[in-house]
């Protein structure tokens, strides 16, 4: 991709609007503050100029191929508790959220493996495992429960669904 970027246009927003549920997708002033930093202030605040919430590979797909060829940047985010600056869109473009592909398959008994998608939540992976009478053996730390459980309640606020109480 070459620099400099180009500056998204409404043409843009609407290409992306058209490959995704449009109310997941915000522009400009829409795009809350929290969604485009990680925790370490260090490395700046750059704002996007459009944000959507992805929900499968499919779409990924799409709006990966038209950035692309526009030459649009695109920065990928996950929950937001990265510490390398990596939630930042330092160029501007299109910051593409994989928060919403947390789906958990169902458990493979024969070989007792979980299979899920990259956003999901270790507690509701083990919770996952746990309803089929398996274990998940990775914890959080007693240094990190803190921190895992705000970033567990944000995204379940943000999505709608209903809290765990019980660490």
């Amino acid at each position: 991709m070459a620099f400099p970027y180009k500056k998204m246009t409404e043409a843009d927003f609407d290409a992306i609007r058209a490959m995704t549920a449009p109310e997941r997708v915000a522009v400009g002033n829409e795009i809350a503050s929290e969604y485009y930093h990680d925790e370490m202030p260090n490395y700046g605040t750059y704002p996007p100029e459009l944000y959507v919430e992805v929900e499968d590979k499919e779409e990924i797909s799409n709006i990966m191929a038209y950035c692309n060829a526009e030459n649009i940047p695109v920065v990928v985010r996950g929950g937001g508790t990265g510490l390398a600056g990596g939630s930042n869109c330092k160029y501007g473009g299109t910051m593409l959220s994989i928060m919403r592909m947390n789906k958990i398959h169902p458990v493979d008994h024969k070989n007792q493996t979980v299979t899920c998608q990259h956003s999901a939540l270790l507690l509701d992976v083990q919770a996952a495992a746990a309803a089929e009478g398996l274990f998940y053996p990775p914890r959080p730390g007693r240094e990190n429960l803190r921190h895992r459980w705000q970033c567990y309640h944000q995204r379940r606020r943000h999505e709608g669904r209903p809290l765990r109480t019980d660490p």
